[in-house]
């Protein structure tokens, strides 16, 4: 009955879509059409109107089909996006043998996206969600998407009954974050699944956590990490995955980019290498880098000097220079125009209009306090980068951005 409901507050809510854009056009809906349609039914048009807003972008194909039912607004923003969810399931199906990447099992159901993705690389794939709504909805889902080869169980996945009778030894699990869990450091064992409670079970798994995990505690703690990708969106990073294995030699490091044409900047490193590595340092040259968003969350910052061939201008700030322009770096490219002391007179002399963008790399003001401090407007085509340099001098640097 409710799957029904949810049917026909979809078909409306589409046919909205050309002109609801906005919280405050749905409201004006509701209150339009309160004698028209059941109180029920009218939550249900707002939802799945701000759902198809949100997975327009998100979920390009899901939001394609007339037919997908969204689930509530939370579970669409806490899933991944299309881009994310396809190549988390290729590097998974990829990970692993031949003989053993038939079959996956979802642990974390939720709206079906990850499964989704999983049943398009994998032979057949098990979803496993303990909300009876969101199983009735992803079971829609899958049948008006296509997918054939998904078995949908409507469970608690840490039961082990449903570990111990598929025969699979790959499963996925999207932990959620406990409400219960109060602490502002994120923690493994703060969430649901607490996977270190059944890690041992797998024989392969791939986790996924948020942006804000620790990547060198989770290590400790999972054990037997083979991989782990830092995934960022458009220099946004939006997940980390933890690729486990029976048996592990090193654990690779692999930060991963996605930029506004979806097209890949990869850069791979591992923390032995990382913390043995000798770099040059130096005063800024001709040109000026600054990583992507995957490289400063993983911490590779040695090895990109060192395997691109740059320097670093101090050990803390994690800006790297050049003479010669690197055209494949993976982060932004700047032409530097000028050294300043962090002097107004000084800084203010470089830029005609009192107008530039400004970022802090081991700086102990903010860029709001820079801006007022120098009496800067925002945007422009300069770029400041208030800063270190290896004498431990504050500087700034006045970049444009570089055309290649």
């Amino acid at each position: 009955m409710v799957l029904e409901t949810l049917k026909q507050a979809n078909k409306i809510a589409r046919q909205l879509h050309e002109t609801v854009f906005r919280p405050t056009d749905i409201q004006a809906f509701i209150l339009k059409n309160q004698k028209k349609y059941e109180a029920d039914l009218l939550h249900l048009i707002a939802d799945q109107c701000l759902a198809q807003q949100k997975a327009k972008h998100k979920l390009p194909t899901w939001f394609a089909n007339e037919n997908v039912i969204f689930p509530p607004i939370l579970s669409v923003e806490q899933a991944s996006s299309e881009i994310t969810a396809d190549y988390k399931a290729s590097i998974f199906y990829t990970s692993l043998n031949q003989e053993n990447n038939k079959k996956c099992i979802d642990l974390t159901g939720g709206m079906g996206l990850d499964t989704w993705a999983l049943a398009k690389v994998f032979e057949s794939v098990v979803y496993v969600e303990q909300n009876p709504l969101l199983a009735q909805i992803a079971k829609h889902n899958f049948e008006v998407l296509g997918l054939k080869n998904i078995e949908i169980i409507n469970e608690n996945s840490t039961l082990n009954i449903h570990l111990r009778t598929h025969s699979t030894t790959n499963f996925y699990i999207d932990p959620h974050r406990r409400e219960a869990a109060k602490n502002k450091v994120f923690k493994i064992e703060d969430c649901e699944p607490n996977i270190l409670t059944i890690k041992h079970l797998f024989d392969n798994f791939m986790v996924k956590f948020s942006p804000m995990l620790d990547i060198k505690l989770a290590l400790e703690q999972l054990k037997n990490v083979a991989e782990v990708y830092v995934v960022a969106v458009e220099n946004e990073v939006k997940e980390l995955l933890f690729i486990g294995k029976k048996t592990v030699e090193k654990t690779t490091i692999h930060c991963v980019n996605f930029n506004s044409k979806n097209q890949k900047q990869i850069f791979e490193f591992d923390y032995e290498n990382e913390e043995n590595l000798k770099i040059n340092y130096s005063e800024p040259n001709t040109y000026i880098y600054e990583p992507n968003a995957a490289i400063m969350k993983a911490g590779g910052f040695k090895n990109i000097a060192k395997q691109l061939n740059i320097n670093k201008i101090a050990p803390n700030s994690h800006i790297y220079t050049s003479e010669i322009l690197l055209g494949n770096f993976p982060g932004r490219s700047f032409v530097c125009k000028a050294v300043c002391k962090f002097d107004k007179k000084e800084v203010l002399a470089q830029l005609p209009n009192n107008q530039a963008n400004i970022s802090t790399r081991n700086f102990p003001m903010k860029p709001e306090e820079i801006k007022k401090k120098l009496g800067l407007r925002d945007g422009g085509e300069y770029y400041l980068f208030a800063t270190e340099n290896f004498e431990k001098q504050k500087i700034v640097l006045v970049c444009k951005k570089t055309i290649y």
